[in-house]
């Protein structure tokens, strides 16, 4: 196996892991209607690419898609994450959560009896997308290690660290369609 699929395939699981987490905070925040929380958390998922980018940056001297992989399955994941979970919410009687305060349960153990029964299969359809989008492109650049030199146009005219900062600012850009989504769900309910 070489250098450069491990390579991916760590960055993919990294961001597999750092994803889940996050939207398992976001199905919580969803069902509570907390929305600055909802708000903050996207922005924090589309920002987590950085992370696994910055060890295939490093690896391969920015020559390869993989990054721009992670940051494009990253946003495509995130607006049907939040369809999917706002959906979900509607299902869950509020009264679950009540008992489970008037239980003594605190807020990990709330969301682990109450919310995770009813997200399960929605993080796990989550988890196969956020695969599929993030782990798609690299297949290119390992059949064809000339493609990742013509992914994007401005790869040619930043540094790498250029790149990262441009594609964060991109991300920041790339909440507003997703908070649209998101408040469109929730108009919806």
């Amino acid at each position: 196996m070489s250098q450069q699929l491990v390579t991916c395939l760590i960055a993919v699981a990294v961001n597999l892991v750092g994803i889940m987490v996050i939207y398992a905070a976001l199905s919580h925040a969803v069902v509570r209607h907390r929305t600055p929380v909802v708000i903050a958390l996207i922005v924090i998922s589309q920002l987590f690419w950085i992370v696994p980018a910055l060890a295939i940056v490093e690896a391969q001297k920015a020559s390869d898609a993989g990054s721009y992989a992670l940051w494009l399955g990253n946003w495509l994941v995130c607006g049907f994450s939040l369809v999917i979970f706002a959906k979900s919410a509607t299902c869950i009687p509020v009264s679950l959560a009540d008992t489970a305060r008037m239980d003594g349960l605190g807020g990990f153990a709330t969301w682990r009896q109450t919310v995770l029964p009813f997200v399960t299969r929605d993080l796990l359809i989550v988890a196969v997308f956020t695969v599929m989008a993030t782990l798609l492109p690299f297949w290119g650049c390992l059949t064809l290690p000339e493609a990742g030199n013509s992914i994007v146009l401005f790869q040619r005219f930043l540094s790498p660290s250029g790149r990262i900062a441009f594609m964060a600012a991109i991300s920041i850009a790339g909440c507003v369609p997703l908070l649209a989504i998101f408040f469109a769900a929730k108009r919806n309910r």
